[in-house]
């Protein structure tokens, strides 16, 4: 319901992103099949013999690949993160405001007031990386597999077993890292919460509190929160060893693998570099894989910490068939 306002503009967010994959993955390919020109051609007229090749990788890599980039950060940027997140926050807050004064008693004001505010942008980043930045690694990741394929399938080989350990750790890591980021959000709130009501009622504190419980009050909380957050980043840094070693792994029996081909004649100096070029990207992309898998699955605790909270129903509503009040002078009687 909260994203249909701006559907339009999330699948042209995963249009703009797949193609940016596909030309960042041919600028790889163009990388190799230029070494391979150059090593088997003389330097002589090698300009002149290769104009039309040379021009459109100058294309790819001038134009259209900052074409792509710009685009892309206009729609997330400008269109996507202030619209959606805000759009939530008001529905939000446009809902809340209609619940009955015992559900405002029942709670703090500065904690329903931060799950409006972190809901909203929780949403906002999930939905985003869910239409961009996953397709953006799928296909990623499958281009460069066929790329593998076409130059000898047991290119291939590494790749396909770091995707399976990838997906084995994530499928691992992940869940967890959901439920320790609702524990951590739930804890968040509650600091917030006794935080902003002490401010809001602090003439009755300043008056009639004791010297320090108030203090105490809150420390308890931030004491609490440290320690939920605490354990939300030590899964986190077990996560981001273990991918630094499968991705030390890919990098190494890749490389050998490729010079292993090279030796035996089956693939040329330019499907080693297009090899060895996609592992390393990869490699450099995996952390930002794992940090968005992971933060997807973080935001989603966030919201659904917020619509645990928020999205009771209305305990106090009109009947079905009440009509329009009719007012028609109002008075003060003593």
């Amino acid at each position: 319901h909260y994203l249909r306002p701006v559907w339009p503009v999330l699948l042209a967010t995963l249009v703009a992103g797949l193609l940016l994959a596909l030309v960042e993955v041919a600028m790889f390919q163009y990388l190799g099949r230029l070494i391979d020109l150059v090593a088997a051609q003389p330097a002589d007229g090698f300009f002149s013999r290769n104009a039309a090749t040379l021009g459109a990788m100058l294309l790819v890599v001038v134009v259209l690949r900052p074409a792509l980039v710009g685009l892309h950060n206009l729609l997330v940027n400008q269109a996507i993160t202030p619209g959606l997140s805000n759009h939530v926050r008001w529905q939000m807050h446009n809902y809340v405001s209609r619940q009955s004064l015992g559900f405002f008693q029942n709670d703090f004001a500065g904690s329903l007031a931060s799950r409006v505010m972190q809901t909203g942008g929780s949403l906002r980043e999930s939905a985003v990386q869910m239409v961009d930045s996953l397709w953006y690694i799928l296909v990623y990741t499958g281009s460069a597999l066929l790329l593998f394929s076409q130059a000898d399938w047991r290119l291939m080989l590494p790749l396909a077993a770091w995707l399976l350990s990838y997906v084995l750790v994530m499928a691992w890591f992940v869940p967890r890292a959901r439920q320790r980021a609702w524990i951590a959000s739930e804890a968040r709130s509650r600091t917030m919460g006794r935080i902003v009501d002490g401010y809001t009622n602090i003439p009755t504190l300043k008056l009639f509190a004791q010297g320090g419980l108030e203090q105490a009050y809150v420390a308890e909380s931030i004491q609490e929160l440290a320690d939920k957050h605490r354990a939300q980043t030590r899964l986190t840094t077990g996560m981001d060893l273990v991918i630094s070693i499968l991705n030390g792994l890919l990098i190494a029996s890749t490389c050998g693998l490729a010079l292993w081909l090279w030796r035996d004649g089956h693939i040329s100096v330019g499907a080693i570099t297009l090899a060895t070029g996609l592992v390393i990207r990869i490699h450099n992309m995996s952390g930002w894989i794992m940090w968005t898998i992971n933060g997807i699955f973080e935001d989603v605790g966030t919201v659904q910490d917020g619509m645990a909270s928020i999205a009771q129903p209305l305990s106090v509503q009109d009947r079905a068939d009440a009509p329009p009040l009719q007012v028609t002078r109002g008075a003060v009687q003593f």
